[in-house]
């Protein structure tokens, strides 16, 4: 993976079945992907430009529940960059193992936050997502 963070498991993770509820682990790997995007200057672009994202499709994989006070590494990698669309490969691991707990490719369109309609990605923007300080 491109990226990789940390997130301890909470008890607000956590579903009445003791283990992080299904819809969680798309916050867990959308918080990944905000900490990634903050490494870059991909947020500058879009806001010079008035343009925004959205995702339009998520493929989950769900391989082994997670638990309170687990610590779970996410990570980021850019698989695809389309005209209008990027897809990242997210994976959630133990920390510090290779088991796996899910895995994702998430794909989100670039908008004109104006006409709410899908944008040509610059390559001053492919550049900006891909360039992690």
């Amino acid at each position: 993976m491109n990226f990789t963070t940390d997130i301890k498991v909470r008890g607000y993770h956590i579903d009445v079945f003791g283990h992080v509820n299904n819809a969680r682990y798309l916050e867990l790997m959308e918080e990944a992907r905000w900490r990634y995007i903050d490494r870059t200057n991909f947020t500058a672009l879009l806001k010079k430009n008035n343009w925004g994202f959205a995702v339009v499709n998520v493929n989950i994989n769900y391989k082994r529940g997670a638990y309170i006070d687990e610590i779970l590494t996410i990570g980021v990698k850019v698989e695809r960059m389309g005209n209008s669309s990027m897809t990242v490969k997210q994976h959630i691991l133990l920390k510090d193992t290779e088991t796996l707990v899910a895995d994702a490719d998430v794909t989100f369109v670039v908008l004109d936050l104006a006409r709410m309609k899908p944008v040509r990605i610059t390559d001053e923007l492919k550049e900006a997502f891909l360039a992690i300080n």
